[in-house]
């Protein structure tokens, strides 16, 4: 299970948007698709939370979740919000290789371990080449730079304030990150990569195009089909990831591709959403809807977080899908 499916929703709103996002992409495609009839399939955490939200909004019947963690897929054998959830205990990759599918499905490939990423950018590529043409696929990264590690203190170089030269050792610790990054991934690695491609702003956006690399790269060898980029985030709750989604398409359709690009929130690799929602209290999500100049009738500055976008900005754009929390006493 991915650690960071157990933590709350409420305290990831950036998550929550993500999450809110592929649901309105998947209600758009629909009737087009008519994803009622695609079997759903992903890992849930404890509570299957997506799995509730995929059945309400979309009204998938057939669903599996699949768990490694033996402790975590007996809660979720207990918590199934739907009964028709197939809860299997199994590693996610075992499944997909041990299984094949007949009809269409929508696949979430939601990892969070930031070392076996080739494997998993492997998988994605794999899926999208092997599934069913009219299948969904969305897969989650650790978009967290500092996985790569960093160099032993006496090899780091230090930029000097006010001057191009360094001092210490040869190499700062972007750099040697950039050299990790180029090993790890090894032919998928996008070409003109930077140092500065290595920052926390900056990751996420190179480890979506080695992604899009290795699954276009795939799809060549399958002249019948394309993929149509829909939905690309990068986003941080103290964790950063990126998400990217596609549907496998036959290679002379048209009409998925015309959906999706009119979306107001298309996107893809190349050109991800960044999400950066601020954490608001109740009055103040309030006066940033119902105000023009929020900012001005606030008289004051939202803290900015270190992804570096505007949060008033941020919130006017993703106004319609930022969570709502509430408690209720039960």
């Amino acid at each position: 299970m991915s650690r960071g499916s157990s933590v709350a929703y409420r305290l990831r709103p950036n998550k929550a948007v993500d999450r809110e996002l592929f649901l309105s992409l998947l209600s758009r495609l629909s009737a087009k698709l008519q994803l009622e009839k695609h079997s759903y399939v992903g890992l849930g955490g404890p509570f299957l939370e997506d799995f509730r939200l995929i059945h309400a909004r979309i009204g998938i019947v057939k669903m599996v979740c699949v768990e490694s963690e033996q402790a975590v897929h007996r809660r979720q054998s207990f918590n199934r919000p739907i009964d028709s959830i197939q809860c299997v205990h199994a590693k996610l990759q075992e499944y997909l290789e041990t299984t094949e599918f007949d009809a269409p499905v929508v696949l979430w490939l939601d990892f969070t371990e930031p070392k076996p990423v080739v494997s998993q950018i492997e998988t994605f590529a794999r899926q999208v080449s092997e599934l069913p043409v009219f299948s969904v696929v969305r897969i989650t990264l650790n978009a967290n730079p500092a996985s790569l590690g960093k160099p032993p203190a006496g090899q780091m170089a230090v930029t000097v304030p006010g001057e191009q030269g360094k001092a210490g050792g040869v190499e700062t610790e972007v750099e040697w990150r950039l050299a990790r990054f180029k090993e790890r991934l090894g032919g998928s690695t996008p070409n003109g990569l930077t140092a500065d491609s290595m920052t926390h702003r900056n990751f996420g956006p190179s480890l979506l195009e080695a992604l899009r690399l290795c699954a276009e790269r795939e799809i060549l060898d399958h002249p019948e089909r394309k993929l149509v980029w829909a939905l690309a985030t990068h986003y941080s709750d103290g964790q950063a990831m990126i998400t990217a989604t596609a549907v496998v398409v036959p290679d002379n359709d048209k009409d998925v591709q015309s959906i999706v690009e009119t979306w107001t929130y298309f996107s893809t690799p190349k050109a991800p959403l960044r999400l950066d929602v601020p954490a608001l209290s109740t009055i103040e999500r309030l006066t940033m809807e119902s105000t023009q100049d929020a900012k001005k009738r606030m008289g004051y500055e939202l803290p900015a977080s270190d992804m570096g976008e505007d949060p008033f900005e941020a919130f006017k754009r993703f106004y319609r899908v930022y969570p709502h929390f509430a408690r209720v006493d039960l």
